[in-house]
């Protein structure tokens, strides 16, 4: 059962809403940064001829961003996603090695710099990630929640009579409605055939 209470909810809901915009954003300047700076490396070590420079970039920090909705995917549909994140990793580092190689002369600030755009963009994709699990598990268990509510007596009957005239038993329909046990079915058909 969730602990949370619909006020509550509604507070967590848009914070979830006003973080994944940040993180968005956060991912968007940061492909960016990236981007630019992938973009003149391909054309300065002539990798693509300069009307294609923005092709090479594209191809890895867009690697990123694919491997990671895809890990996404994965995960919430249960299923395993090691190999996608492995490729996450991978293109990060690429993006990571050649945003650096971009770098004029050696400095450890500049090379920290350099990294700074690719790593974010890693970043924000996992956060963005975890809040798209955190949403999907908490409407999960909304979900559950409102299907596990016990009817009220009217809707109750209303259902047994549903349910028992498609042909289905008492045993059956019981299986079907939660929290209602044989005997209250039995006695919900029995009220039904009384009147």
């Amino acid at each position: 059962m969730s602990n949370q209470n619909p006020s509550n909810r509604k507070g967590s809901n848009r914070i979830s809403v006003i973080v994944s915009l940040l993180v968005g954003g956060l991912a968007l300047a940061s492909f960016t940064l990236s981007f630019d700076a992938l973009q003149k490396l391909a054309v300065e070590k002539q990798v693509v001829p300069q009307k294609l420079g923005w092709i090479f970039p594209l191809v890895i920090d867009g690697g990123i961003v694919v491997f990671s909705l895809a890990s996404l995917e994965a995960s919430l549909r249960k299923k395993s996603a090691k190999a996608l994140q492995f490729l996450v990793f991978f293109v990060t580092a690429g993006s990571v090695f050649f945003n650096i190689s971009h770098v004029p002369e050696f400095s450890w600030l500049a090379i920290i710099l350099a990294a700074t755009p690719p790593v974010l963009l890693f970043f924000s994709f996992e956060v963005l990630i975890h809040l798209a699990k955190d949403r999907m598990e908490i409407k999960y268990i909304e979900q559950r929640e409102e299907a596990e509510k016990p009817l009220s007596k009217e809707a109750r009957l209303q259902e047994v009579r549903k349910l028992h005239a498609q042909g289905l038993n008492a045993k059956e329909i019981a299986e079907r409605i939660p929290h209602v046990s044989v005997r209250t079915i039995q006695r919900d058909m029995n009220t039904r055939a009384n009147k």
